[in-house]
């Protein structure tokens, strides 16, 4: 037991995402930050510069193998992100209770007249609405509509500048969630080979839906997984069908707290880790989670706990903006999420996993929840998977907060994309024809692994390249030959465990 208390504090579950800027283009600067835990590099779309993508993946790609270890790219696409237009002299104040006039386009704006950079505007806000800017400083209750211009009261005033966010928290928005500065991106990230795409401004599954088309062309296992983005209230509304679509979620709390007000924002946060962990969909919760160390190396108390409660909700991912993009203790920020992550996950004695995944009557689900309810009652040191895409993985973790999961793919880039997933480490091993054939060669990369020679394993066994292979369940000390196996029970129809159960293939 003792042993296993080390163990525990050593390793550390929760993955963390970084956002990387300007310098992180020397390699020394990106080191560092790998060095120091990331997981996961962002790259921010919204201020990437073409062929920027492109310079940065490979930077990655090349340090990630004089790591070791995998290292997952995010490329989120920054959406349709409303701003205001230019103002005279750059700067305007408003007044509570002033009377203002809001046109769509990019004209120059002056006194109580700006122009805000959504066509639609006109169309999409309605009498009785509000309007939110400068990261929802300044409230404006829109009066009346005519064809020209929104005319409307200041509820709370301030100085904004151009180029300042615009929110609508009661409008229902008809901007696509795609851009064409997107889809440039997108393309140049596709060829640059990124893991995950992260999609803002999601209303709707179908947004999700529309994305995956884009990237059909591509073999499963190099298309990259979707992170839907929950930034807005009809997102929130739509919370079950998206999180079913999507492949990860990003609580992207910026947006959020303007668009739905921020006292809401904990308890919205919780909701879409808990509907993350039913679905198999990791979740990642993002924005200021140590802002203060973009000026300090040291955070704030708060901040410590943020971090810890995200952690302990069971989000998969936690994740750095300006920390390490801009800051000036990027390294620090992420050995200090590091260490709260790492001491936020050392479980209470009555805490253990249950259920997950989008159904009971999926063989996937039924097999993984087995595995793990057998490493639960055996005390297992691991649980090991094969799989073609991540969904077994996915399933497997979202059920034990306290046993390691170790997963096999014969795919570098499905590898990759499991950086993102809480718990699990990942290795490739080759596509074989029998059972034994992907034990033997699993095995080989146990055995060489600290601490796992003669570690009890409980082991969702198939082969990885036959559909509804992965259907059985061995129990064994590692190095042994199989001692115990949960009999294959006949399957309602054709999906097996090595299949994910929403439209993005095997295993």
């Amino acid at each position: 037991m003792a042993e296993k208390t080390k163990q525990a504090e050593a390793a550390r579950g929760t993955k963390i995402v970084a956002t990387i800027g300007a310098r992180a283009e020397d390699p020394a600067h990106l080191r560092a930050l790998l060095s120091a835990g990331v997981d996961v590099v962002r790259i921010n779309s919204a201020h990437a510069k073409p062929g920027e993508i492109l310079r940065r993946v490979a930077l990655v790609r090349d340090l990630e193998k004089e790591m070791g270890r995998p290292v997952g790219v995010l490329l989120d696409l920054g959406g349709p992100k409303i701003r205001v237009g230019p103002v005279e002299e750059g700067t305007l104040e408003w007044k509570s209770g002033q009377k203002v006039e809001i046109v769509p386009g990019s004209v120059r704006g002056a006194e109580g007249r700006i122009s805000v950079t959504y066509p639609a505007l006109l169309k999409d806000v309605r009498a009785g609405d509000e309007i939110r800017i400068n990261d929802g400083r300044l409230r404006i209750r829109i009066d009346a509509v005519s064809r020209a211009s929104l005319s409307g009261t200041v509820l709370t005033g301030g100085k904004f500048r151009g180029g300042a966010g615009v929110n609508f928290p009661h409008s229902i928005l008809s901007a696509p969630a795609l851009t064409a500065k997107d889809k440039r991106d997108l393309e140049e990230g596709l060829q640059a080979g990124i893991d995950l795409v992260g999609l803002s401004f999601v209303r709707t599954a179908a947004h999700v839906r529309d994305l995956r088309k884009r990237m059909q062309h591509l073999p499963s296992h190099r298309r990259p997984w979707i992170v839907a983005k929950i930034e807005r209230p009809e997102a929130v509304a739509n919370l079950t069908e998206i999180a079913f679509e999507a492949d990860v979620m990003m609580v992207a709390r910026g947006d959020l707290g303007v668009e739905i007000g921020l006292s809401s924002v904990p308890r919205v946060q919780r909701e879409i880790v808990a509907m993350g962990r039913r679905l198999a969909t990791p979740v990642i919760v993002a924005t200021q989670m140590l802002e203060s160390m973009i000026e300090n190396a040291s955070p704030t108390r708060a901040e410590v706990s943020d971090v810890s409660f995200a952690v302990h909700d069971g989000a998969d991912a936690v994740m750095l903006s300006g920390e390490t993009a801009v800051g000036s203790y990027p390294v620090e920020a992420v050995r200090t999420m590091a260490e709260i992550a790492r001491t936020a996950e050392i479980p209470s004695p009555d805490e253990a996993g249950g259920p997950a995944g989008p159904s009971g009557e999926d063989v996937a689900t039924v097999i993984a929840n087995a595995a793990c309810l057998a490493a639960d009652q055996i005390r297992a040191d691991r649980v090991v998977v094969y799989t073609m895409s991540g969904w077994t993985a996915r399933l497997v973790a979202k059920n034990s907060s306290t046993i390691p999961v170790i997963a096999f793919t014969p795919f570098e880039e499905v590898r990759r994309k499991m950086t993102i997933i809480r718990d699990v480490t990942s290795f490739v091993v080759p596509e074989v024809g029998s059972v034994e054939e992907i034990i033997q060669a699993g095995d080989a990369v146990l055995m060489r692994q600290p601490g796992l020679p003669g570690a009890t394993i409980v082991e969702i066994a198939g082969v990885l390249n036959v559909e509804g292979a992965a259907n059985s369940i061995r129990v064994r000390k590692l190095g042994e030959a199989p001692t115990a196996r949960l009999p294959r029970r006949p399957a309602r129809g054709r999906r097996g465990a090595g299949e994910r159960a929403r439209p993005e293939g095997p295993g």
